[in-house]
């Protein structure tokens, strides 16, 4: 984004604010890329054969890289003043970065995408949902270790197979990762995931996109990594992380599925530090001078108290917040839905004999009959994404969505047709097939989940209804195609994925009218 001279000096004051705060240690050295052999494979690897998503970087001529970085860190906690302090100095560790990026450099954007791996088996969602958007812009990717959390840690301990993920590599193969050393000391993984983003911008002969002109770098994590960037946010570390020039080694963040009212929506500042109260202040996002774009879905929206922080084209402060209705969590972010089990890490477990199932139990909905909502997630948080580029890039602002509209008994509005009101405007509620929400009859008690998140399905709409309303298929095409269209002009959509949608409306739309 484009600073006037007031923004400029109001960004220095807030680097100022936390200058007193002990400066990133660095990285010692690099390693890498470590060769793949027959025996020796990348964990979670992009593609893999029976994995869902088939993702294929041959395809785009992309090609994948492993590194392991070495080096010490901080870890902090707040004094009696509420001013950060150190808690464990030059803590050391080791840990790994993924690269993913085009194998001709003439090829490659300026652009870099940096996702935290989960800690619970080593997930990387954001990379599921935008890897061929990122692929056919010429961006690289990088997937970041910073860390396990308390819960996967317990996990670990008391299963049969460790959970976390620091550790679910060296269960992997042994011999290939044993240069990972996590300690237990979480708290160092601000500072790292600093470091690491500096490490990629620097002229460094070890850094792995040495060569290369990274002009922006953009975080994006959906979850628990959504609720990292948050707390890298509030607890001053965007501001602290700074090139040779002052600029900020992050761009611009895509916080997703994570909202300040969420338990999980605040990851701890260390190991010590108990769960961040769901009302303190701490929670709230704070103003930076780069944008940042939430994205959450209905679930995280209806277990806050009511509307959440507005948008602002302010700088510092850019913000956008964008709430989408019908989907429950990351359940549809994922094109098609493909179950957990099928995702490129899992299956890579499960080959080796990790017992899947059992460390992660049933998913609420498996056994139900009914298909999950397949609101398009994944195509919203595509165009979101474009958005915030075009931000940073262009100095072009977002569009507003309205946040979703509550009912006086404290619940989400829903429409005559089940489908929520307000939020991110979508075609499959401007122009529905079906209901998207909880199950409400009694007869599928698998439909319902008893504890933790609910269950957001796609009940279809029946023949007769439809028919009543629409008149035709084809009148029912019309429709949404129009609804689609708008969602592009407005940019909401992606036209590439304004083209699949098209297509598989039309074939559920054919069975759907009884044709």
């Amino acid at each position: 984004m484009r600073m006037g001279g007031k923004a400029r000096r109001l960004a220095t004051a807030l680097i100022a604010l936390t200058a007193s705060v002990p400066a990133f240690a660095g990285i010692d050295r690099v390693d890498g890329p470590v060769p793949e052999t027959a025996t020796s494979h990348i964990y979670n690897a992009a593609t893999v054969p029976g994995a869902l998503p088939v993702i294929d970087l041959a395809a785009h001529d992309y090609v994948e890289e492993e590194y392991f970085l070495h080096g010490t860190a901080d870890a902090f906690r707040h004094d009696p003043s509420g001013r950060l302090a150190a808690l464990a100095k030059d803590v050391h560790y080791g840990t790994r970065i993924i690269v993913r990026r085009p194998r001709s450099a003439a090829k490659f954007s300026g652009i870099v995408h940096f996702e935290p791996i989960h800690p619970s088996q080593g997930g990387t969602s954001h990379w599921l949902a935008t890897a061929d958007y990122l692929m056919a812009r010429g961006d690289i990717y990088v997937a970041a270790g910073l860390g396990d959390d308390a819960p996967t840690r317990a996990t670990s301990k008391k299963g049969p197979v460790p959970n976390a993920q620091s550790q679910v590599l060296h269960w992997f193969d042994p011999e290939r990762y044993r240069p990972i050393d996590w300690p237990e000391e979480d708290g160092i993984r601000y500072q790292v995931m600093a470091d690491l983003g500096a490490l990629l911008r620097s002229d460094r002969a070890d850094n792995p996109l040495k060569g290369l002109k990274v002009r922006r770098i953009f975080v994006g994590g959906w979850s628990f990594t959504g609720s990292v960037q948050r707390t890298f946010i509030n607890e001053g570390f965007h501001d602290r992380a700074r090139l040779a020039d002052g600029r900020p080694v992050f761009d611009g963040y895509l916080i997703g599925i994570s909202s300040r009212w969420n338990g999980g929506g605040y990851v701890p500042l260390n190991s010590e530090e108990a769960p961040v109260k769901k009302d303190d202040p701490r929670r709230d996002l704070r103003a930076i001078d780069v944008p940042v774009i939430e994205f959450l879905t209905e679930f995280e929206v209806a277990t806050g108290p009511g509307p959440q922080k507005p948008d602002s084209d302010a700088n510092p402060g850019a913000h956008r917040l964008y709430e989408l209705g019908g989907v429950i969590h990351g359940s549809s972010l994922v094109d098609g839905n493909p179950p957990r089990e099928r995702r490129a890490n899992m299956v890579q477990l499960a080959a080796k004999g990790y017992p899947v199932a059992q460390v992660r139990g049933e998913e609420a909905g498996n056994s139900c009959p009914l298909p999950v909502s397949d609101v398009p997630h994944g195509a919203l948080a595509r165009a979101a994404l474009d958005n915030l580029r075009r931000w940073v890039e262009q100095g072009t602002p977002p569009p507003h969505a309205p946040q979703l509209q509550w009912t006086a008994d404290g619940k989400i509005a829903r429409d005559s047709s089940g489908n929520p009101l307000g939020g991110m405007p979508v075609a499959e509620f401007a122009a529905p097939l079906a209901s998207y929400g909880a199950y409400a009859g009694t007869d599928l008690p698998a439909c319902v989940a008893k504890t933790g998140r609910p269950i957001f399905l796609r009940q279809n709409i029946d023949a007769a209804t439809l028919k009543a309303r629409y008149g035709s298929a084809a009148a029912y095409i019309r429709r949404y195609d129009a609804a689609i269209g708008t969602m592009v002009k407005q940019r909401w959509l992606l036209p590439e994925d304004a083209v699949r949608l098209k297509a598989l409306t039309r074939q559920q739309a054919a069975v759907q009218f009884g044709k």
